[in-house]
This record gives C-alpha cells, structure tokens and sequence, in this order.
C-alpha cells in the first residue's frame, strides 16, 4: 500500500474522540454542525483501549513500512483527534484534525517519493500534501503537533484560520465542552436527523415507516462513551415535541426488548442481548436519554466470539 494512502487509512480508522484542544477547535469551521471528538491518551490506557491496540496487526509489512519511512506510529504519536463538519448531505467537504508527535518533514519525503500521486508544498506556514488525481483530498502539517486531513479546500481554509480567533456555534460549543470533559469518544449534531437522511428514505413504507418517521422528528443528539472497569455509553436525543420524544422512546424500549427476546433464542445474539439488557431508556419533556454500563470483559468478550466468527 502506498505510504499515503496507508497514513491516511491509519489516521481516520482510529477516530473514536478527545477532551477539546482549544487550537484544534479554533480550526474548525464556523458552520460546523456536526462534531466528534476522542481523548486518544485516556483511550489507550483503559482496559478497553489497550485490548484494542492488542489486536492491532503491528507485524504487517505494509504498517512497519509505513512507522520505518514516515516515523509515525499511530499507537503512540496521536494524542486528541477531532471530526467536523457542516452538515450538509450535498458537500462532501469536512475535516478530521488530530493533535500528536509528526515528524512533518520525514512524512512529507516519503509520500513524496512514493508511486502515488502525492504533491507536496507550502501552503500559510503548513506543509501541504495533496493526494489524488486532482489533488482533492490534503493532509496539512501545521508545525510537528498538529495535522489535518479532508477535502483540499477545507483543509486550507483550516490552515487560514490557524493565526486567527475563530469560533464555532455557542450551542454547539456548549455541547462540545460538556461532552469532552466527562467523555473520552463522543458525538454530536444540531443538525436534524431528517436533513441528513438520504432523499431516497424520505418515502420508505412498512414497518420501517414509523420509526423513520419518528427519526425525522429528532433535532439534534449527541452521544458517547466513558472506558474504564465498566464500559460507560450514553446517548441523548431532543425531538421537536414532548410527544414523539415519548413515541421514540417507547421505540428505543421495544427494540431492546425484541433483541433481548432474540438473545434468549439465538446464541449468535446471547452477547448482544446481554448489553442491551443494561440499557436503560427515559423521556424528559423533548429529550431522550439513553444509557447502558458493559463490564470492560464482557465487551472484550463479545468482541472476540465477533472476530472469531
């Protein structure tokens, strides 16, 4: 696999989320309505997190290639990493920042001497590779501690925006510094469900009709988890009215009962059910909130019966 493409493929799969770095922040577009974050740091040390990176293939040649060339190790050199984007359906535009170790100048040689279609430059200070035919994706260095990737155009108004003061949404911070500071991956949109459907759900019939239905209803939500002894996961969900925020939640419960009624007759589904009996459902007003508590063992447990099936 070519030095580039590998980078880019190790840095986006390890998105999972962070407590917010106020310059990462600062990159981030103004019209951001979606978001995702995870502290990569508390991540790797909990129980959870280092099982994970157990699994990590680190013997692959294409992987010992890539640390070797570029000296970027994905398990150690990235410590924050950050998901924006605007929400809409029809711009593929978005960012994925990460705050780590980067050797800019070494990673920048090696995707230049590689058989891809890598273009290295300058670009406001950052040191800018751009990728594909016509260079519509980049990845930009912004010194050796900050990185950036996503679509070219996006990427260089990120790197604009690096000496200046910008901001996001009040709303939307507000939600990013609650959910960064008690989370270690989390997400949030104040986009409505409804406007990120596909046009072509927008006339789905039987029985998946009510429960999209009720889906167009949401107005923003957020979500995460919590590693530790006990894996923590949480989840909100703000309808636009008291009713359908009850009508979802009764949703929400009957689902988890028929996966856990599937459990008790499926040992395919025994784990899953198991997890889903944790789950509890309530409806304040317009707003559902979800949680479950999965002792880190179960989960890992889980995880393995999935991989060896």
């Amino acid at each position: 696999m070519r030095i580039t493409a590998l980078l880019s493929t190790v840095v986006f799969s390890g998105l999972s989320a962070f407590a917010a770095d106020t310059q990462l922040l600062n990159l981030v577009m103004p019209e951001a309505q979606i978001m995702a974050g995870m502290n990569v740091t508390t991540a790797r040390i909990s129980p959870f997190g280092q099982y994970v990176l157990s699994q990590f293939h680190s013997d692959e040649k294409g992987f010992q290639e890539l640390v070797t060339q570029t000296g970027f190790d994905p398990r150690q050199d990235v410590t924050e990493i950050l998901a924006a984007s605007g929400g809409d359906l029809k711009s593929k535009s978005g960012l994925v920042l990460a705050r780590g170790s980067f050797d800019a100048a070494k990673i920048a040689a090696a995707a230049s001497s590689g058989k891809g279609q890598a273009v290295v430059s300058q670009y406001g200070g950052a040191t800018l590779i751009s990728m594909g035919n016509d260079a519509s994706h980049s990845v930009a260095f912004i010194g050796n501690s900050v990185v950036v990737m996503g679509d070219t155009a996006s990427v260089k108004a990120a790197v604009d925006r690096a000496d200046k003061v910008n901001s996001i949404s009040p709303a939307l911070a507000a939600r990013v510094q609650a959910l960064s500071t008690t989370l270690d991956a989390w997400t949030v949109t104040l986009a409505s469900l409804g406007s990120l459907l596909p046009a072509e759900l927008g006339g789905a019939k039987g029985p998946a009709a009510q429960p999209l239905a009720l889906v167009k209803n949401i107005e923003s939500s957020s979500g995460g988890v919590k590693f530790g002894a006990n894996v923590e996961i949480s989840g909100q969900a703000v309808a636009n009215n008291e009713q359908n925020a009850k009508a979802l939640a009764d949703i929400v419960r009957m689902v988890a009962g028929f996966v856990t009624l599937s459990g008790g007759q499926d040992p395919k589904l025994a784990g899953i059910a198991q997890i889903v009996q944790t789950l509890k459902v309530e409806n304040v007003g317009n707003t559902v909130n979800i949680s479950a508590s999965v002792p880190e063992a179960q989960l890992e447990a889980l995880m393995k019966m999935q991989a060896a099936k």
